[in-house]
């Protein structure tokens, strides 16, 4: 496996990650902006054989604070480390900057997604913990965290 910066070219492979995983990203309007954002923004993708078998994006709002915006691995690369590895070149790169926080928006407890409870195990595993709850970032049937961690 070999971590790379994510390009234009990945954005159909990192498209396709996305569908294949719709109790993570089963909105449309998410997708195209997920597409948008594997075209146009900075992040990593995991290569295997050529072909992407995980990707992150990110947003830079400020030069001291990164933001994950999408991240998601195959379904059948799960629980092989690939997340952990995209999570790892993302703070290398960050540190590098100058960046001194990193942050990531995810459902929240409250929301009943056994899925999103893994995601929130995931990141709490690398060191993020939860700072706010925003109720109504993106309505109320979808209560956001925001979970942050030093670079």
């Amino acid at each position: 496996m070999r971590i790379v910066p994510l390009s234009p070219e990945h954005a159909d492979q990192v498209d396709g990650i996305a569908r294949s995983l719709p109790a993570w990203f089963g909105i449309e309007e998410g997708l195209q902006d997920l597409r948008h954002c594997a075209e146009r923004n900075s992040g990593f993708v995991a290569l295997q054989d050529g072909d992407v078998t995980g990707f992150v994006t990110l947003a830079r709002p400020f030069p001291e604070t990164w933001e994950i915006t999408w991240m998601a691995v195959a379904p059948d690369r799960h629980r092989q480390g690939i997340g952990r590895a995209l999570i790892d070149a993302v703070m290398r790169e960050a540190r590098q900057s100058g960046a001194r926080l990193l942050h990531v928006k995810t459902l929240a407890d409250t929301h009943p997604s056994p899925e999103y409870a893994q995601t929130r195990a995931f990141y709490r595993s690398l060191g993020f913990d939860r700072l706010i709850v925003l109720p109504d970032l993106w309505g109320p049937e979808n209560p956001c965290l925001l979970m942050v961690r030093p670079v």
